[in-house]
């Protein structure tokens, strides 16, 4: 694929694939980057593809480079120290973010992306079945469930 549309493709998905790739990392932004940018480099060396699957492509190279760095760092479920140091305990907004993060990565990936592709990322429930290549029935479902272990995930995170 030529240099021009991948940057296009990059200015406009860029943010949408980094943050789908940051679900699967346990939060590292550097990672997700990472993942990211890959996915756009792979992108360079694929063939022409239609502008709808451009985007399923890149959500599913990014998510699957995330996977791929957490099996290999074991880093999924913690925070590097000068980060944790940093974060002020009293701070209710930040224990509940910190909470729902917590709550978000203990889901599991069937879940994940769905529920953030669908309430993080405003896309529709058609959208989002498109995006990871299910039925709109079975993605209304799985965000359905998905909601209800977050709900069940968070709870628990707030005791």
């Amino acid at each position: 694929m030529e240099k021009d549309v991948v940057q296009q493709y990059y200015a406009q998905y860029a943010d949408t694939v980094m943050r789908a790739a940051w679900h699967f990392t346990g939060g590292s932004a550097h990672t997700a980057q990472d993942c990211a940018q890959e996915a756009f480099l792979r992108l360079m060396q694929q063939e022409p593809m239609p502008d709808s699957k451009v985007l399923p492509w890149l959500l599913c190279t990014a998510v699957n480079l995330a996977k791929d760095s957490c099996r290999r760092c074991d880093r999924s479920r913690t925070v590097p120290l000068d980060e944790a140091e940093e974060m002020p305990i009293n701070d209710a907004d930040m224990l509940t973010e910190r909470a729902a993060k917590r709550a978000m990565l203990s889901l599991s990936e069937k879940y994940r992306l769905p529920l953030f592709l669908h309430l993080a990322q405003g896309y529709t429930v058609g959208q989002t079945a498109k995006l990871i290549g299910k039925g709109e029935n079975t993605t209304s479902s799985l965000i359905r469930r998905g909601k209800k272990l977050f709900q069940k995930a968070y709870e628990k995170e707030c005791v």
